[in-house]
């Protein structure tokens, strides 16, 4: 190979020679590294003007906002790139087969990894970036302002090292050692940060399952709240206390999570209602069923229902159900039903019993 490029070194001289004066002669080399050298601006300069003349507009021309980024991101790289590239032809060629040659070829090799890197890490930020907003469009989470992120952040710093290794091997250096020294520390900072990394996994089921959505009431263990924001690392909820829990989401995925906004924001509330031995029946049911109809909380279909369900220590028992559109109003629909009922059972004479107890004494003679 060396041999070749020594005799089409050879030929370019003479043929350069040829074209030349006297007075020139013996500058055959020089003088074509910087031919080589100005034509790859020139070259540079017609890839810069196509891009920012053509391309640009076409461009402008879509919807997508990525092919615009992407050009901004490429635009001056790509001119950097031929430049470089030119300068790389020019010294080889100006100090062919020697070691001088050889050292530059490998500096203008670096910078043309580490430019590439650049562009790359970018163009990867860009198209995260840009899923993250259509995804943000369509969630109403803050895991993916958290995740897109944080992905990004991984998929450049995997970039870069893969860029690290690619360079250290131009250099000469052995990187085994090192890649495994790498497996060893990132082992060790996976088991030390295990429950971290549990949180985050969780964060992206939660992302694709969407179990819940802010502002949806949920039951996660003993805690009843509304969501109010959920992140890469946890979940936050408001409970009916106006208390904040913050719940690592490791602890959500683990734990069986009740929804009540799904399917739908409606809600079934049950009431039970107790009276007195020796009360009318069915005119209890009657009074029970009048109030809940004349409610406006109180959705018509599904229709409301009493059922006399059990013959109590103190009472009969019965229970209402009914539902409410919005989850929100269940406290509202009790308090509005027990109110009316204790007002109609007092008018009605209805009685409500209260737990009593009879005690005998017994005497002994």
């Amino acid at each position: 190979m060396v041999n070749e490029t020594e005799s089409i070194t050879r030929g370019v001289n003479e043929l350069v020679s040829g074209l030349l004066p006297e007075a020139l002669s013996g500058y055959e080399k020089i003088i074509v590294a910087i031919l080589i050298f100005l034509a790859s601006i020139v070259v540079a300069k017609i890839v810069y003007l196509l891009v920012e003349k053509y391309f640009k507009k076409l461009a402008a021309k879509t919807k997508s906002r990525i092919d615009d980024e992407l050009l901004r991101i490429l635009h001056k790289p790509i001119y950097y790139v031929v430049i470089l590239i030119g300068v790389q032809i020019a010294v080889s060629y100006l100090l062919v087969s020697t070691v001088y040659g050889d050292y530059f070829t490998t500096f203008i090799s670096i910078i043309l990894i580490a430019l590439v890197t650049w562009v790359v890490a970018n163009i990867v930020n860009i198209i995260l970036q840009e899923f993250g907003r259509k995804l943000a469009a369509r969630t109403k989470t803050s895991i993916d302002d958290e995740a897109i992120p944080f992905l990004s952040k991984v998929a450049k710093f995997a970039i870069y090292a893969i860029a690290l290794m690619i360079i250290l091997d131009q250099l000469g250096i052995e990187i085994t050692p090192l890649i495994a020294s790498l497996g060893i520390v990132g082992f060790a900072i996976g088991f030390a940060a295990k429950d971290t990394i549990a949180n985050l996994l969780a964060g992206f089921f939660i992302l694709s399952d969407r179990p819940f959505a802010r502002g949806d009431r949920i039951k996660i263990g003993n805690y009843l709240g509304e969501v109010v924001d959920i992140g890469l690392r946890s979940t936050k909820i408001e409970t009916l206390d106006h208390t904040f829990v913050v719940i690592p989401n490791e602890k959500i995925i683990s734990n069986e999570v009740i929804n009540y906004a799904l399917p739908d924001l409606q809600l079934k509330v049950k009431i039970p209602i107790g009276v007195a031995y020796g009360s009318d029946i069915e005119k209890v049911k009657k009074i029970v069923l009048d109030i809940a109809n004349a409610s406006e909380l109180i959705l018509d279909k599904p229709a409301p229902c009493i059922f006399f369900r059990e013959f109590g220590e103190s009472s009969l028992n019965f229970l209402l159900i009914v539902w409410v559109d919005n989850f929100r109003d269940k406290l509202r629909v009790m308090d509005e039903i027990n109110s009316k009922v204790y007002e109609e059972f007092d008018k009605e004479g209805i009685e409500i019993p209260f737990p009593c107890r009879t005690v005998y004494l017994r005497k002994d003679e």
